[in-house]
């Protein structure tokens, strides 16, 4: 198994868990208020899988009930690019996931978002197949779980 729960970069029912870069100003952050859930963050890319195309960071709710995987990405410019990233970390590690797929969520963080990369045949593809789980937006997003 690669997700254990020792290679998280998280505690067990931590409330905040920050998604970023170093030297990197974009993040995602997720909220779990009062700590009420199990959580798990993984840095895919880099840390869980080497020379591997895959997205940067994968969080994990365990809670029983209340299951789901969020895929992170964060960009430059480039959105068009994460697309594969963000499809083959699920690849990766859905033998790993008890996520039912309407629980998978994607998220897309970068520095700017040209409107031709937005609209793009790849990037409305992509949309159209995973829909509202999808959200692309800059420099920081927050949800809470």
């Amino acid at each position: 198994m690669m997700l254990t729960d020792e290679k998280s970069l998280c505690k067990r029912n931590q409330k905040i868990i920050v998604s970023r870069d170093k030297g990197n100003k974009r993040e995602h952050r997720t909220i779990n208020r009062d700590g009420i859930y199990k959580v798990r963050q993984y840095k895919l890319d880099g840390d869980i899988f080497n020379n591997v195309k895959c997205c940067d960071y994968l969080i994990l709710n365990d809670t029983e009930g209340k299951e789901k995987a969020i895929y992170i990405e964060l960009k430059g410019g480039n959105v068009d690019e994460a697309i594969p990233q963000l499809r083959n970390a699920r690849k990766l590690t859905e033998s790993e996931l008890t996520v039912a797929r309407k629980n998978v969520m994607y998220r897309i963080i970068c520095s700017r978002t040209p409107t031709h990369k937005i609209n793009s045949s790849k990037m409305l593809k992509f949309k159209e197949e995973v829909g509202n789980r999808l959200v692309v937006t800059e420099n920081r997003y927050e949800e809470i779980l």
